[in-house]
């Protein structure tokens, strides 16, 4: 019985100096296959074999570039394991695994807690650095990094050398709680957030550290005394207040990226494109140097609690480029004249790539030629340049173009013979 196939096609280019065509050639294919195989993964389907691949080199300034676009067979298609996929990236899986990880954090932190400390005479001139950002499944927050790092700038301030303690999972460089000694340190500080001395994981820090100087900074606790510290320092308890440590921590802003993502559209079937697109996106979000805002246009049950379209357009605003593979993210954020990045998630292009056209827009990726280079460039190229003549040529050809669907809309309705009333 033959086996039922399709076919998906990826473009990919390399640019390299004149005289290495060959090796650009190889370049482009291997990063062409990489693609098909993301492509392949994300509807579900096994790649099975290259159908063909054509070549094409030409000249750029003082370099030569390579397009290759391969055609790849792969299994069927189906529409059923494509949904069953969307369900598998419920969040349930990540809330399981982060309470697992505390658990098994405080099992084996109760060991290491019972063993004896070596404590030494005179007490190393060291601090450790520690919050929920050390603990696993901690759930530490950016103002516990900021507030870390202020913690972090005053002690180098004072000349007293430290280490952090990191879970591994919030972003923090340091070194993990189970694998510090306590004899290296004198100083032990607990910085940011709500603290409760009576709780395993508090306790057991604590008792670990017992032989330091220990420090309770910029926490929240609803004990009078120091709660388990030689020093409180507190953001709030029964007796003081104190403004919080990260309101003082400088930070670098970044540029303000929209996403706007659709990820099903079941009437274009195989030629779908949306999962590998969502991919590219999360890839590129992970390494720019950019601040994402997540977007929605559904009315129901909206994932940012978006009510109307008027609050969906003043949070656009908002934003310096939106990254969409959404017709009415196009739409929508020229209108409201922000450059946008425009995909279209569907193989050999759909109703956003005829979007695009009908504004006069040029920022569209075909989703063959999608990865995350080139994603990064063409965002890029939109924070550089402004993009304020393309803007303006997309309201005059939008405008024209509505002018005209208007004109003949009425013209419609004046001709319409009403039947006589009765």
């Amino acid at each position: 019985m033959t086996r039922q196939t399709e076919t998906i096609c990826v473009v990919a280019a390399c640019r390299e100096k004149p005289g290495r065509e060959t090796i650009a050639v190889e370049k482009a294919a291997s990063k062409a296959e990489a693609n098909a195989k993301k492509v392949a993964d994300s509807l579900g389907l096994r790649l099975l074999e290259l159908i063909s691949i054509e070549k094409n080199i030409s000249q750029d300034g003082s370099d030569i570039e390579v397009r290759v676009e391969a055609t790849y067979r792969v299994s069927a298609f189906s529409q059923l394991r494509f949904d069953l996929r969307l369900l598998s990236r419920s969040r349930l899986f990540e809330f399981v695994r982060k309470e697992l990880s505390m658990r098994w954090f405080q099992f084996h932190y109760r060991r290491l807690v019972a063993a004896p400390v070596d404590t030494p005479v005179v007490r190393p001139v060291r601090a450790l650095v520690s919050g929920h950002f050390s603990v696993p499944g901690g759930g530490g927050t950016f103002g516990d990094i900021e507030a870390q790092e202020m913690a972090c700038e005053w002690l180098a301030e004072a000349g007293i050398p430290f280490d952090v303690a990191t879970n591994l999972e919030d972003g923090v460089e340091g070194i993990r709680l189970e694998d510090a000694d306590p004899a290296d340190y004198g100083i032990f500080i607990f910085v940011c957030g709500p603290w409760y001395p009576e709780k395993a994981i508090p306790s057991m820090l604590l008792r670990r550290y017992d032989h330091c100087l220990k420090i309770g900074l910029n926490l929240t606790t609803s004990h009078a005394d120091q709660a388990g510290f030689d020093i409180l320092l507190a953001r709030d308890n029964p007796n003081e207040i104190r403004a919080d440590i990260a309101f003082g921590k400088t930070v670098e802003t970044v540029p303000v990226v929209g996403v706007l993502m659709v990820e099903r559209q079941t009437a274009y079937g195989s030629r779908q494109r949306h999962l590998y697109v969502r991919q590219v996106f999360e890839e590129y979000l992970k390494t720019a140097h950019v601040a994402p805002v997540w977007l929605d246009t559904v009315i129901k049950n909206n994932k940012v609690g978006l009510r109307t379209g008027a609050e969906f357009e003043s949070l656009l605003r908002k934003v310096d480029v939106l990254i969409t593979n959404r017709l009415h993210g196009l739409v929508l954020g020229l209108k409201n004249s922000v450059p946008v990045v425009a995909v279209d998630s569907i193989a050999g292009g759909g109703k956003v790539t005829a979007q695009a056209k009908a504004l006069g827009w040029p920022v569209l990726l075909p989703v063959e030629e999608l990865d995350v280079e080139k994603l990064a460039e063409t965002v890029q190229t939109c924070f550089e340049q402004g993009m304020k003549a393309g803007l303006e040529k997309s309201h005059r050809q939008g405008d024209d173009s509505i002018a005209r669907t208007r004109s003949e809309f009425l013209e419609i309705l004046r001709g319409f013979n009403r039947p006589e009333s009765l």
